[in-house]
């Protein structure tokens, strides 16, 4: 069994949220479940509709 991880680093993380990843356009987005740390679920959720931006793609919290 793989040792659990953040998605965006090697914390341990706290909870799996629901998030929407794109990379240029909003409206064509995955919609995804991701194991986050306490400190980039604070980001993530914190960002607001523009998104958390990680690398080339944005995040941001719930599927809506």
């Amino acid at each position: 069994m793989p040792v659990a991880r953040c998605a965006f680093c090697t914390s341990t993380p706290l909870r799996e949220v629901a998030v929407s990843k794109w990379t240029t356009d909003p409206d064509d987005r995955q919609r995804l479940t991701v194991w986050l740390c306490g400190k980039h679920m604070q980001r993530v959720q914190k960002a607001g509709p523009n998104g958390y931006a990680h690398g080339a793609e944005k995040f941001k919290a719930g599927f809506w």
